[in-house]
């Protein structure tokens, strides 16, 4: 069960500048079990154990990239949400911008993830192991999240910032 540590809340934001290389914390946490539930497959026998390292692998390195500028834009939703829009939220756009930009790379990225944890499914039903083949399910769901609502919702965060910043941004 998953618990906010101590002084969270749900509906208060910090202000935007200290967000500026944030991500929000339900994806930090899903990114962390992530990567200990693919490090403990990856030490299984294979087929499940090699096939895991592959995934890991590949989402390691695409984590880094949500780091550096995909997902810290996000941290503006619940500000924007409340219709709260100020200056020092222009810290986003370049980022947003990186996104469009490298919005095909992006979704080749989830592509190979993708067979990835599917070649980690169909190793998993091999080896009848199904605490892999569950989670290679649900990972590869996850997958599809990010190219269907986290993705977009980061372009409309861009959208929304640049129809109400001044025009200097």
């Amino acid at each position: 069960m998953w618990m906010l540590p101590p002084g969270a809340a749900f509906a208060q934001a910090e202000p935007a500048a200290a967000q500026a290389h944030a991500i929000p914390q339900a994806l930090r946490i899903e990114q962390k079990e992530t990567a200990e539930q693919l490090t403990t497959l990856a030490s299984r026998p294979a087929p499940v154990g090699p096939a895991a390292k592959e995934a890991l692998a590949l989402l390691q390195k695409h984590y880094a990239r949500e780091r550096e500028f995909i997902l810290p834009p996000l941290t503006l939703l619940p500000l924007l949400a409340d219709g709260t829009v100020t200056a020092d939220m222009a810290w986003a756009l370049p980022m947003v911008d990186r996104v469009k930009a490298e919005r095909e790379q992006i979704f080749n990225e989830h592509a190979e993830i993708t067979e990835a944890l599917n070649a980690l499914l169909a190793a998993a039903i091999e080896a009848n192991d199904n605490d892999a083949k569950e989670f290679a399910e649900s990972a590869a769901g996850d997958s599809l999240t990010d190219l269907e609502i986290l993705e977009p919702a980061i372009l409309m965060i861009g959208e929304t910032l640049r129809a109400k910043l001044p025009a200097a941004h």
